[in-house]
């Protein structure tokens, strides 16, 4: 039962570390499909520069979106600014936790 014990210990860490990179890749992903629904919607309606980038809500409104996934691990998703800046000044999704642009 010792050895049981020691090799758990071992390898718990390693699978937590596993889980989190998990989790972190799935809300990338998820960040991702997002920000491709903003583009699609961007260009249906001719988007200017300063217009108001559209909600979440939006998207699935409009058909773009079936449904908006949260962060696995319980981040909230924000945008990095609410208005359409150009392609050349990018927008993304944040999320609280995993901050990395997608």
């Amino acid at each position: 039962m010792n050895l049981l014990g020691i090799i758990l210990s071992f390898a718990m860490p390693a699978v937590w570390i596993q889980v989190q990179n998990s989790r972190k890749a799935t809300c990338l992903l998820y960040r991702q499909n997002i920000q491709v629904a903003t583009d699609i919607y961007i260009r249906r309606y001719n988007l200017q520069m300063h217009d108001d980038l559209p909600n979440l809500q939006t998207l699935i409104d409009e058909g773009i979106l079936l449904f908006v996934d949260q962060c696995p691990s319980g981040g909230v998703y924000t945008w990095n600014h609410n208005h359409y800046h150009a392609p050349v000044s990018p927008y993304y999704l944040n999320c609280s936790l995993h901050f990395a642009a997608p």
